[in-house]
């Protein structure tokens, strides 16, 4: 059942105003802070730390300094406004006022606000940002919230300059499978039918980034290692984490002896370049 943009605002609103309570001194971030919360098993993030070691590295390998980086449907904005501590001049955008406002919050504990800008909006209409006005765009797990709103892609290519950046984390959804498990486990975890979730990023929308971009690179993970999702509230034990490991390991073999199966991972990191 599609969502309208009014109810996801409200949705996200609920969530990222519960982080807006937190003090300042636990918004702060820099690149210790990410480096940290990435090894944590007691953080939500680490179920998917390979996802985010690959973002995390690519990042770093990046100049940076200088940049204007556009950190896409930011949620609570830790990667924006880290960024941001590298140098870069970033814009905050979300459909949610609740996580622009939390980003802002974080860019000051950060000692950041003077590189950091917030616009709360629907991803439909960017006419508040000029063509090809970013070097990076970055989006973790937005795209496929957002592709369902008219306009939106042709809206995410128009900001980006040529020659720039399209950097994004996200749910892969080419196995029919895991995307079984995900709705069954939805329903076990009494999750809401519809989050605005409706379309994850596969080789259609693959096929959308390639039409509009010059270059695009796939880097998939986590095929049998999907079984992570089985051991949610488990992460901080030790044997936990070492079935995660030995099905990471057990991927490595799988997809080096039959890179055709990287199709069926169930994330992805992507770069597309302008």
């Amino acid at each position: 059942m599609p969502i309208t943009a009014d109810q996801e605002r409200g949705f996200y609103d609920a969530v990222y105003s519960r982080f807006l309570e937190r003090p300042d001194h636990e918004l702060a971030v820099n690149r210790e802070v990410m480096r940290r919360t990435l090894a944590d098993p007691r953080q939500p993030v680490f179920e998917r730390r390979r996802l985010y070691t690959e973002v995390f590295s690519r990042l770093l390998a990046m100049p940076l300094s200088g940049l204007r980086v556009l950190d896409y449907g930011c949620g609570p904005a830790d990667w924006g406004v880290w960024v941001a501590t590298e140098g870069a001049d970033v814009t905050l955008l979300d459909l949610s006022p609740a996580a622009v406002e939390l980003g802002l919050r974080r860019a000051r504990a950060s000692e950041v606000s003077h590189r950091v800008r917030g616009e709360a909006r629907d991803a439909s209409d960017l006419t508040c940002f000029h063509d090809g006005e970013f070097d990076l765009v970055y989006a973790s797990a937005a795209v496929h919230h957002t592709l369902k709103y008219p306009r939106a892609f042709d809206e995410l290519v128009r900001v980006i300059r040529p020659g720039g950046t399209l950097l994004l984390a996200e749910t892969y959804g080419n196995n029919p499978l895991l995307n079984f498990a995900r709705r069954v486990r939805a329903a076990l975890e009494g999750e809401a039918e519809e989050q605005g979730e409706e379309i994850i990023l596969g080789h259609r929308e693959i096929a959308l980034l390639r039409s509009a971009f010059t270059h695009v690179e796939l880097h998939e993970m986590n095929l049998l290692a999907m079984g992570k999702r089985l051991l949610r509230g488990k992460r901080h034990r030790r044997w936990a984490r070492g079935a995660v490991s030995l099905l990471e390991g057990a991927d490595a073999l799988l997809l080096g002896m039959a890179p055709f199966l990287r199709r069926y991972c169930g994330e992805v990191v992507v770069v597309a370049v302008k």
